[in-house]
């Protein structure tokens, strides 16, 4: 996907820690070096709520081998089972865990050592749920990381397909990066715009509850597959027998009434999903109108974001408001010489880059330097007022720095 090539890559384990932190009582044993846990650092700095690293208690994320050596091939290469398998055995008995997530770093499985295995003689000693994460640790992205610990529960939490109850449904594949009041917001927004249809919203994966409750995805009707865990809602589609509808991020007017319309005309219900649009867009041209045509309007948005589904989100968005968008730097033809237009640039905080500079708008994972306090969703109609109030503000803000 052109997209993904384009954004800085972040690695595999970061997106199962981002799912990890999405499920309190779950909890994740990784083998692997020293970095398990500056990796988890990172998600802790992304989600001001997030408990993976408490002060106070034990740790949601748990490394088998914190010993001297162990970062060297001779220290990985001793028989480590009997130890790893304790450690298995005690974090299953902790009070406060669901179900344990297990993963490593490729080159450990390259050694063959057995997580997996160990893990299910830990499931089986101890009743308690332990669910393998296959390593892609080389190869894969932080994308694959929450994707495939989303599909790897999918396929092993127990699930009774007899609850199935008419009109509801199952969201799966959103990203819960983070349980602060933007990704609140952005899981009210999507059962709102469900519930305009007259359809219940029984569960969203990920949304920051706790397994047992996501469990309620036994009695979805329908399963809507958003992208960031196609292969987890395709899972329980056929484990539940119900139908599965691919879905495209509902991020700015075009892709949010595109979200409502489809869903609406797969269950019957077109004719509400028509009319809830129509007030809906309505309203929200009438409360950013000034702001688009003011401030936004010709600007050119660049947005080398991490997270593909969202860049890809985000040049729809900008179409809707009239605004060039790039994933790429924009070129001198942009930003220099008599054309020269203003250049808003979207992008997470990748480190510690101070002040932020006029015209910049801190989004997407990770970002360390924006944490809102009151809800403010970028999904939906609702989050389409907030883009561009987000985008206005940064558009005065590049000219008010330049004079």
């Amino acid at each position: 996907m052109e997209l993904r090539s384009i954004a800085g890559r972040l690695p595999f384990l970061n997106g199962v820690y981002v799912a990890i932190d999405a499920m309190p009582g779950a909890c994740v044993i990784v083998d692997g070096p020293y970095c398990v846990a500056t990796k988890a650092e990172m998600q802790y700095c992304h989600n001001l709520r997030s408990d993976l690293l408490p002060p106070f208690g034990r740790s949601r994320v748990v490394q088998t081998g914190m010993l001297p050596g162990m970062e060297e091939v001779a220290g990985l290469a001793l028989d480590r089972r009997e130890q790893v398998e304790k450690l298995f055995d005690e974090v299953c008995s902790w009070p406060e865990v669901e179900v344990v997530f297990a993963t490593s770093f490729d080159f450990h499985v390259l050694l063959n050592f057995p997580l997996d295995r160990i893990g299910d003689r830990a499931s089986k000693a101890t009743g308690k749920k332990v669910l393998h994460v296959p390593s892609r640790s080389l190869g894969g992205d932080w994308l694959d990381g929450y994707g495939m610990t989303c599909d790897a529960l999918a396929g092993g939490i127990d699930l009774d397909a007899g609850r199935r109850e008419r009109g509801a449904v199952a969201i799966v594949g959103h990203l819960m990066d983070r349980t602060e009041p933007d990704q609140v917001a952005n899981v009210a927004e999507l059962k709102r715009l469900v519930a305009a249809l007259g359809l219940e919203t029984v569960c969203v994966w990920l949304s920051g509850t706790r397994v047992a409750s996501l469990r309620d995805v036994e009695r979805a009707e329908i399963v809507v597959s958003l992208p960031y865990a196609r292969e987890a809602a395709r899972t329980l589609g056929g484990r539940l027998e119900v139908e599965v509808i691919d879905l495209d991020l509902p991020v700015g007017l075009s892709r949010t009434e595109r979200f409502v319309t489809t869903l609406g005309d797969r269950v019957g219900r077109a004719g509400a999903a028509r009319e809830f649009v129509e007030k809906e867009v309505a309203g929200a041209i009438r409360d950013t109108e000034r702001h688009v045509n003011r401030f936004i309007a010709g600007t050119h948005v660049y947005a080398p974001l991490t997270d593909c589904h969202l860049a890809e989100a985000l040049g729809s968005m900008c179409s809707d408001v009239g605004a060039a968008f790039s994933a790429a730097e924009p070129g001198p033809e942009v930003t220099s010489g008599a054309c020269e237009r203003r250049v808003l640039m979207v992008a997470p905080t990748l480190g510690g880059d101070g002040q932020v500079p006029a015209g910049k708008i801190h989004f997407g994972y990770p970002d360390y330097l924006d944490h809102p306090v009151t809800a403010r969703p970028f999904l939906g109609f609702a989050g389409y007022r907030v883009l561009v109030e987000r985008m206005a503000e940064a558009a005065l803000r590049l000219d008010a720095a330049k004079g």
